[in-house]
């Protein structure tokens, strides 16, 4: 297996050439770089001869911008690691963001074994996607993959995505748009490729691209787990409705009316906006259950455990009975 690394420094360079003269310029950095934030800030304040501040906070995206807050402390400029721009708010930023593209350096591992795995789940014409960090291994994947007889196709999704074959936790648009009859997901994690199992109702099959392992995107498992919060739910009393105020999640008229919604049907409900959403912030308010008009990757990963059935805002009317229980509406961010 190849190491992992990770190769930042050639954007930080380029992008500092952009920032001479700021005199206070922010970072954010993804939790995979928490380990090399001294230093990047390090190497930032020795090109720029800048103050530089490290946002502490998480961040989970291009969606999750600390602009706003570091405008308030006089920054001149942001940068975040690790994501690709929206490109649909980029004309909104509080202060000049700049976008500094982080890539795992590890090698492509695509062999023999696991090009057969592949053909023993995918049929012959099939699309391509994967995050930010591998979308340099789709041509080299492409190249490899026609050579044995796949058909394989790559576009360019909505507003909210930079490249092409580039997904979202929130927007599979990328793989919607394909007139294929699967997917080849390459990355790490279950989340990104479960999007496009439920999204298109085609298999999905994933490629960790450091060690070659191949393996499915079940959705089974996971729509166990939703049906179950949403019967969890069904008796709820109390409900909060969570909002954020980050640019790129902000749907407050949405939650507007997922609030106008549960009173119809009886519920109690209040209203509580964040940064970022925890059970924490419920603590002593009596609710029962939750519904997340922000980030869905919330609810999907770690809404099994909060105590309280935490929903999306399709399943949450799917209780309401303003929506069809199947197939399951995966929530996406247009």
């Amino acid at each position: 297996m190849s190491e992992i690394t990770f190769d930042w420094k050639p954007g930080i360079e380029e992008v500092c050439l952009k920032l001479k003269g700021k005199k206070r310029i922010g970072i954010q950095v993804p939790d995979g770089l928490k380990t090399k934030s001294h230093e990047i800030v390090t190497f930032v304040t020795k090109l720029t001869e800048a103050k530089v501040v490290l946002w502490g906070e998480p961040t989970y995206g291009a969606c999750d911008l600390a602009d706003r807050p570091l405008e308030e402390i006089g920054a001149d400029a942001l940068i975040h690691m690790g994501h690709l721009p929206m490109p649909y708010h980029s004309e909104f930023y509080a202060v000049p963001t700049f976008f500094v593209p982080v890539r795992h350096t590890g090698k492509l591992s695509l062999s023999k074994k696991a090009i057969n795995e592949l053909k023993k789940i995918l049929p012959q014409k099939i699309g391509v996607v994967t995050t930010a960090q591998h979308l340099h291994m789709i041509d080299s994947a492409g190249k490899i993959l026609e050579k044995e007889g796949f058909d394989t196709s790559v576009t360019t999704g909505g507003p909210r995505l930079a490249a092409a074959g580039q997904l979202l936790g929130c927007n599979s648009s990328a793989a919607r748009k394909l007139n294929v009859d699967g997917y080849l997901y390459i990355g790490t994690g279950l989340f990104h490729p479960l999007t496009v199992a439920l999204s298109t109702g085609k298999p999905v099959a994933c490629l960790e691209p450091h060690n070659g392992t191949v393996t499915i995107a079940d959705p089974r498992p996971f729509l166990k787990q939703r049906y179950a919060a949403m019967s969890v739910a069904t008796n709820a009393k109390r409900w909060a409705i969570l909002f954020s105020n980050q640019i790129g999640q902000k749907r407050i008229e949405l939650a507007d009316k997922i609030e106008e919604l549960l009173i119809e049907n009886g519920k109690e409900t209040i209203m509580i906006g964040s940064m970022h959403q925890s059970h924490d912030q419920l603590l002593g308010l009596g609710i029962d259950a939750a519904v997340i008009t922000a980030c869905p990757r919330l609810a999907i990963e770690d809404g099994p455990t909060w105590p309280i059935p935490l929903l999306t805002v399709p399943e949450t009317q799917i209780l309401m009975g303003k929506r069809d229980p199947e197939p399951y509406p995966f929530d996406e961010f247009a």
